[in-house]
């Protein structure tokens, strides 16, 4: 019973990102603080700790019946933590990964019904909305009790803050309680996935619908106009997949000067280095940055190039290197795990995944977009 009502306060407060930041000299690059690397004690990892006590039994069991996988993913983890390029990271992100699948092992063995979490995700989607709505029209953050939600501040004048021009006008894209608006889109976009898969409520739609137009964000309204004109899952992890093979490519054949186009391409001239700085067990999880921050000169070294590659596949494979997409690979080629995969729900998640992954990594590195897809994916099972 408890546990039952932990899920609903934990979907409740999933947009949220209210957290304790910590700098030791790992979560910095050439004296600079980078986010990404700043080891986090969120409001949300204490509902998910509690949740995770409660279920001890249920985790033990299921992992005793599993122990050959549970030993390859743990050899896994201590190869990658062993030879990563700061190791201390690699294990800070390892936790909270491990964290995250045994919450959504959990919510497997405890059968997670869509009932169970329909309310709480439509109350917080809908205040998300409000947020953004008045976030655009005082084009900076509001403060107050949002900051308690995790609302970070910014203005017009603050640096790197996503803009959109509108004829000719320039806007502030509103990021509700994310970091940035393009994530507040991706976890959007699961969200309209989930209330057009599990809900006949049209209105349940236009909330999420709404606010994923309101980001800007091109990748997010893509994905969204797949899905409203019923494009085969299949389709658009093919073009996904095409995209992603010849992005490397670009740079040598296109001459262009669009800025965001040269942000997401930039990153693309460092992949082949760090790729094969350790290719058999990669940089280490969470080690993109670092290992960029190594090879870029003096001139780059800013926190606005000190990002990940928006590309999540060649994210993975730098960080995870050969073995750790062997196994993934192999997981994938599973009969069990194929058959799941294929189901035409979740196939439709992956698909939107993958698609607005070519363009961005957040479902790789911001714990919001992490959790609302197991969420998603537990449900779609």
């Amino acid at each position: 019973m408890l546990s039952n009502f932990l899920i609903k306060v934990i979907v409740l407060f999933l947009p949220t990102q209210l957290g304790l930041h910590f700098w030791p000299t790992f979560s910095r690059v050439a004296g600079i603080k980078v986010d990404y690397l700043s080891p986090t004690l969120y409001f949300l990892d204490i509902m998910l700790f509690l949740l995770v006590f409660l279920n001890l039994k249920l985790v033990f069991n299921y992992l005793k019946k599993n122990l050959l996988s549970l030993g390859i993913f743990l050899s896994i983890i201590f190869l990658n933590t062993l030879f990563s390029v700061s190791p201390l990271n690699s294990l800070f992100w390892w936790l909270r990964l491990i964290l995250y699948l045994l919450v959504f092992l959990i919510l497997r063995l405890r059968k997670l019904q869509w009932k169970d979490i329909s309310t709480p995700l439509l109350f917080s989607t809908s205040l998300l909305l409000i947020l953004e709505v008045l976030q655009l029209l005082f084009q900076s953050s509001l403060g107050g009790p949002f900051y308690f939600l995790g609302e970070r501040t910014y203005s017009s004048a603050t640096p790197g803050i996503g803009r959109f021009n509108l004829f000719g006008q320039e806007i502030l894209r509103p990021i509700g309680t994310f970091s940035h608006a393009n994530s507040l889109a991706g976890y959007l976009l699961i969200v309209f996935y989930l209330f057009s898969k599990k809900t006949s409520r049209s209105w349940y739609k236009i909330i999420p619908f709404i606010g994923i137009l309101l980001t800007f964000s091109k990748s997010a309204v893509f994905s969204l106009a797949f899905l409203l004109f019923s494009l085969k899952p299949e389709i658009i992890i093919f073009l996904s997949l095409l995209l992603t093979l010849i992005q490397p490519l670009i740079q040598n054949f296109i001459s262009f000067s669009w800025q965001p186009l040269f942000d997401r391409l930039f990153y693309f001239s460092y992949l082949k280095k760090i790729l094969l700085q350790n290719p058999l067990t990669g940089t280490g999880l969470g080690n993109f940055i670092p290992s960029l921050g190594k090879l870029l000169p003096g001139s780059f070294l800013t926190p606005s190039k000190l990002q990940p590659i928006h590309n999540l596949p060649y994210l993975y494979l730098s960080e995870l290197g050969i073995l750790g997409s062997l196994f993934l690979i192999l997981n994938v080629l599973k009969k069990k795990t194929f058959k799941i995969l294929t189901n035409p729900l979740v196939l439709g998640l992956l698909a939107i995944v993958i698609f607005t992954g070519t363009f961005d990594h957040y479902f790789w590195t911001l714990p919001q977009n992490k959790l609302i897809f197991l969420f998603a994916l537990a449900i779609m099972l």
